[in-house]
């Protein structure tokens, strides 16, 4: 029998052991990575959703789930040393510049993350790069409260009744996005759909693929929802009901 992730595998997060259950996506030698989990790239150094996001961040040591998230070559790296720690470390570049990765956790969805960082030698370009999985929902019984629009960092948000900021969830293959008319803002229009449908407290991707309502996917299609903006539950809502946010 084919196995159907849908079906066999149900990806939770566990308050009391803090992880998430977790598929790995392998195609020895060449390539390892998330099977259902979207993976993220970020840029935290423009945008103050990705900066909030990324200062909660804990330091880990590496581990299986961090490796999925580089290359084959680059996974050694996530051992070595940052230049700052060793200028000998075999990630430093003349005692002074830099290409090492570092490791950490999100502590609320126990997610991995790997940052690269990439230093000239002498400092005069300095970078710090984010990979890491989307989480598939939040946490148990946490409400939608605010839906970010964030083009600095060109990422979505998902903010709680507990005031806390997470990657709006999303499955491989089914990104968001905003502002022109394509695949991205019609996920983004259904994942509006679900969440209004439900009072803000089913935040989980995989919608279904169907046409969303034509004034909410006209919205998000639109240059209105192309620039930075957080959109409350109640303006979802409205939006849902009218086509317009206000």
């Amino acid at each position: 029998m084919t196995y159907q992730h849908d079906r066999d595998l149900h990806l939770t997060h566990s308050p009391e052991r803090g992880y998430w259950h977790f598929m790995l996506y392998i195609e020895p030698p060449a390539y390892t990575g998330g099977a259902i989990n979207a993976g993220q790239q970020l840029d935290t150094s423009a945008s103050r959703y990705a900066a909030e996001w990324r200062d909660r961040l804990t330091p880990c040591t590496p581990d299986a789930l961090h490796v999925t998230l580089v290359t084959p070559d680059e996974a050694p790296q996530l051992w070595y040393p940052c230049v700052y720690d060793d200028p000998d470390s075999p990630s430093a570049v003349a005692g002074d510049g830099c290409l090492c990765w570092q490791t950490f956790r999100d502590p609320i969805t126990w997610l991995p993350v790997a940052v690269h960082h990439y230093r000239t030698v002498t400092g005069n370009h300095e970078h710090w790069e984010h990979y890491t999985y989307a989480p598939l929902s939040l946490p148990d019984g946490e409400q939608l409260t605010a839906l970010i629009i964030d083009r600095e960092a060109d990422m979505v948000w998902a903010r709680t009744d507990r005031g806390t900021l997470h990657i709006l969830p999303e499955k491989q293959t089914a990104g968001y996005s905003a502002g022109y008319p394509g695949s991205g803002p019609a996920e983004l229009a259904r994942m509006i759909e679900k969440i209004v449908a439900s009072d803000g407290y089913d935040v989980t991707p995989g919608t279904p693929n169907q046409q969303p309502a034509a004034t909410v996917f006209s919205w998000t299609s639109s240059h209105a929802a192309a620039h930075t903006q957080e959109l409350t539950l109640q303006q979802l809502m409205l939006l849902c009901r009218t086509g317009v946010v206000a």
